[in-house]
């Protein structure tokens, strides 16, 4: 009796990992439902052979010096008995060398039949209903004109800050290649998935529509919008102290001093004001009230064998 129950604590156990820097809580019960794997032994405090990947720090915590982002499948597999990817799911190499570290063999069976199914599944869907893959792209960006120093300069340009890129994260890629950065939305590998979140390494707006144009799009919608807010040239001080102006492009203000209650008063204010009058004749000022945001909308039809509908191929 008193064994059986040293043993039901023992599995009950809280146990902490660190694999790769990632943290996780798990019960012995959960590591030890495969007999074969390395767990039993870890919870041992034993290392045979893997004295170079695992040790046990002074909290109780045993580190694995493997693939943390990884592990998380694995433990899941642990607790569920059955492996469950997310449908982008691509790493089953990475997988697969992972569960044979651990010594999963049941895991690595169904990694193996997962990824065979799936290629399977892509290979067919290649070769038999869709040759060129289409749909729509919007490419995005906030403009303006650069102006020179204190906004005097006569010639003018365009300057753009980025070109943002959305729609479906694997037709984004195929036409940019690697003019597309994608950091800021690495894991968007499925046909289907769609982002708002990546961008093109230039700044460059033909060069971007001259790709889409070799790639077979076209210009479908646009949009374009004022994104500033300095485009007021009236901005009253008070209903009774006066107002500033900006007739024909230049500002002058009329301040009534009957208002104020001492002389300094009047002086800070249009101190105040004329420095705002600088700040508001600058060229940075300026650009911003040219600013807006513009955005393009292309699209492709997908070309599919002896002219079947990729509708009507599913």
């Amino acid at each position: 009796m008193t064994t059986s129950n040293s043993n039901s604590s023992r599995e009950t156990t809280v146990v902490r990992l660190n694999v790769g820097g990632s943290l996780f809580s798990t019960t012995a019960h959960t590591l030890l439902r495969e007999e074969n794997s390395i767990f039993p032994q870890l919870l041992h405090s034993q290392t045979n052979g893997l004295e170079k990947m695992v040790i046990f720090l002074s909290d109780g915590t045993i580190f694995i010096d493997r693939d943390g982002s990884l592990f998380t499948h694995i433990l899941e597999y642990l607790r569920l008995s059955k492996l469950i990817l997310p449908q982008n799911f691509q790493d089953y190499n990475r997988l697969h060398e992972e569960a044979k570290f651990y010594r999963l063999s049941r895991l690595e069976e169904q990694i193996i039949a997962l990824s065979t199914a799936k290629y399977i599944s892509l290979t067919e869907e290649r070769a038999g209903n869709i040759i060129e893959t289409g749909g729509y792209i919007t490419i995005g960006f906030r403009g303006t004109l650069a102006f020179g120093r204190d906004g005097q300069a006569e010639v003018k340009f365009r300057k753009l800050h980025r070109i943002l890129v959305c729609g479906k994260a694997a037709l984004c890629r195929e036409v940019f290649g690697n003019t597309l950065n994608e950091s800021r939305d690495p894991d968007r590998d499925g046909q289907e998935c769609y982002t708002s979140r990546l961008y093109l390494k230039h700044q460059c707006l033909e060069k971007a529509c001259d790709i889409l144009a070799e790639k077979g799009f076209k210009l479908v919608a646009t949009r374009c919008n004022g994104a500033n807010g300095f485009v007021a040239n009236t901005y009253n001080i008070s209903n009774q102290g006066g107002t500033l102006q900006q007739p024909n492009g230049k500002m002058h203000f009329d301040i009534s001093e009957s208002y104020f209650q001492s002389k300094e008063q009047t002086k800070t204010l249009i101190y105040f004001l004329q420095e705002l009058i600088n700040q508001r004749n600058t060229g940075d000022l300026e650009e911003q009230r040219w600013a807006n945001y513009t955005e393009y909308i292309f699209f492709k039809k997908a070309i599919c064998p002896s002219g079947i509908s990729p509708l009507a191929s599913r």
